[in-house]
């Protein structure tokens, strides 16, 4: 037991700084604080002690007894609270009151043991918080396109918070070697915009802040040499980030979950090199604004996402979705011209400004599903009347949003665009747009069709009078003993291969290469489908999502599966359904573009 007592100072000594675990107590077995003896004589547990202007407590202990503590100043008292005879330490409290003065005090506190100086404690309060650089210098700092990393040292009498005003600008803070000097790491990430840019960061301490300006040179001057027919080529699969940054009520609304860096990497990590971000851009106009000004805090988030994208060499297509309908419910509405065509100006010079720094990795999509869920009077909504003058319409709000991209110069200039067709239907588009808008630039041009077909296995939720809900897809993954839920139409062959044909013969061959802007199909589960077979149903799903990215591709087509978190967690970018993730890349692996 002696022997245990004459060790254990030696292991408590670095525990004796956490004040919080001494305690003033005559208990010589207390064991949770301590210090310890060394070869060079008494330890004491601190050098220096720092105050803020509040004031307050803060512990030292001596690695002997019989010591004694005095400080040189009244403002400063410091008194023995606690001492162990078994474990041969004193420890001593140290305490200042609040201070206004507009200058710093110090002071300082002498330890004796037998009348002999042990060591001295420097005491500074500050009269303010304060952060301030331990180099002037780098208060500005200047990264190069490709990125940087800066180290820089800082003084403040408590740490600091940290922040940054731009996406591509991160910063940390952490506790450097000398007392009250803290040490900030900064890096700024690569250019991928032909504009300089510049951001700040912020370190707040109370009422005092510090703010370090980070600068950084203009990536390379894109050529935009890139024509539609290039750009398709080099997509291998495409991804939507769906119900997302097209949700009206807010971001993630009906998702669950914001886009963040972990997703973006995660998607690329699977295999994509091509997004779709669907975009509301009306739900953050005010209402009374007959300007139709764009909330510039959501032009900077949009921007930042497609940053993010683009920084990892993904082609991303950023289209105006539904967002309420103001455009895509209202190709009829005689009313509603005046004001459409106002808005989609306003929206696309606005959106267009704000993105022209980016290369041919970005391309503008005009609409989203124009016309699918309208109707108008008595007539039908695909009627030959209705289908006629609705493309025509439609084309002219396209026209609009052509001209204002092109308006804006720069990049924009020649950037790609895609149009869509009438509900982006592949047989309404093949039937009714015969034409397109005009553009000055040629060979930017692409045409978008969505693709959920045949409809009963894609979207059907319950049978009905008129026939029921396909469970499966591919002969091979049909169901012998419920042939009910078989497909009776839409399989590869008799259906997918020559529907995508339509769109070589009407667009591909003309030059124009078709994006396949979404495709999928539900995800059923026996909770729910419960006469299904699970396993059977899950191949099929994984074969639909392979058939179409082969066949899409094959027929001149590029492919976004469309995907709201049912693949992907959105929040950790986990996958959910590598099966699915197969399908696709199996896909995309078969297929052969024909240009």
């Amino acid at each position: 037991m002696q022997r245990f007592l004459k060790l254990l100072p030696a292991l408590l000594i670095a525990l004796s700084v956490c004040t919080g675990l001494i305690a003033c107590s005559d208990d010589d077995d207390d064991s949770s604080s301590a210090t310890s003896d060394t070869a060079e004589g008494v330890n004491i547990t601190k050098e220096s002690i720092i105050f803020s202007k509040d004031g307050g407590s803060v512990e030292f202990s001596v690695s002997s007894l019989n010591t004694s503590a005095t400080v040189a100043d009244s403002w400063c008292t410091v008194e023995k609270t606690y001492t162990s005879s078994a474990l041969n330490f004193e420890t001593y409290t140290v305490t200042v009151g609040a201070y206004s003065e507009t200058s710093n005090r110090t002071t300082t506190i002498t330890v004796t043991v037998g009348g002999a100086t042990a060591g001295t404690i420097n005491v500074t309060q500050y009269s303010v918080d304060y952060v301030v650089l331990n180099t002037s210098s780098d208060a500005s700092l200047s990264a190069e396109v490709d990125g940087a990393t800066f180290s820089v040292t800082v003084s403040a009498n408590a740490q600091p918070t940290i922040a940054t005003d731009a996406s591509w600008l991160g910063a940390t803070i952490a506790a450097g070697e000398e007392s009250g000097t803290y040490t900030v790491s900064i890096t700024a990430s690569k250019n991928v915009q032909s504009t300089s840019r510049t951001a700040t960061v912020t370190l707040t301490n109370g009422d005092a802040t510090q703010t370090i300006t980070v600068t950084q040179e203009a990536g390379e001057t894109a050529e935009m040499s890139a024509t539609a027919t290039d750009i398709a080529k080099a997509i291998t699969a495409g991804i939507n980030i769906g119900n997302t940054m097209e949700c009206p009520s807010g971001e993630g609304a009906w998702s669950g979950a914001k886009v963040n860096e972990t997703y973006i990497q995660a998607i690329v990590d699977a295999g994509f090199n091509a997004v779709r971000i669907p975009c509301a851009f009306d739900s953050y106009i005010d209402d009374d604004d007959e300007t139709y000004t764009i909330d510039s805090d959501w032009l900077d988030r949009v921007n930042e996402v497609v940053q993010w994208c683009i920084e990892r060499d993904l082609y991303v297509l950023l289209n105006c979705h539904w967002d309420n309908g103001w455009l895509e419910d209202n190709i009829f509405e005689e009313d509603a011209y005046d004001a459409i065509c106002a808005e989609q100006k306003a929206i696309w010079t606005q959106v267009a400004n704000t993105l022209s720094g980016y290369d041919e990795h970005l391309i503008f999509a005009a609409c989203n599903e124009p016309g699918m869920n309208e109707t108008s009077g008595s007539e039908t909504k695909w009627g030959t009347s209705a289908g006629t003058s609705a493309i025509a319409r439609l084309i002219e709000y396209e026209q609009i949003m052509i001209d204002a991209v092109r308006a804006t110069g720069g990049n924009n200039a020649k950037r790609c665009i895609a149009v869509q067709g009438l509900g982006t239907s592949i047989s309404s588009t093949y039937t009714y747009m015969t034409s397109l808008p005009t553009d000055e630039v040629a060979d930017r041009l692409l045409v978008e069709v969505h693709y959920y077909e045949p409809y009963q296995f894609c979207l059907m939720t319950e049978d009905a009078s008129w026939g029921n809900v396909f469970y499966y897809y591919g002969e091979d993954n049909y169901d012998t003993s419920d042939t009910s839920h078989n497909p009776t139409w839409g399989e590869v062959d008799n259906w997918l291969i020559p529907q995508m044909a339509k769109m070589t013969e009407q667009f591909v061959n003309n030059g124009y290469p078709v994006i396949i802007g979404e495709y999928g199909c539900d995800f059923r589960s026996t909770s729910t489908y419960t006469d299904m077979d699970q396993d059977k149903h899950d191949a099929s799903v994984c074969y639909f999502c392979e058939a179409v990215t082969r066949e899409a591709k094959n027929a001149g087509c590029v492919p976004f599966f469309w995907e709201t978190g049912s693949v992907f967690n959105r929040t950790t970018g986990v996958v959910k359904r590598q099966d699915v993730i197969d399908g696709i890349m199996q896909g995309a692996a078969d297929a052969t573009y024909p240009f």
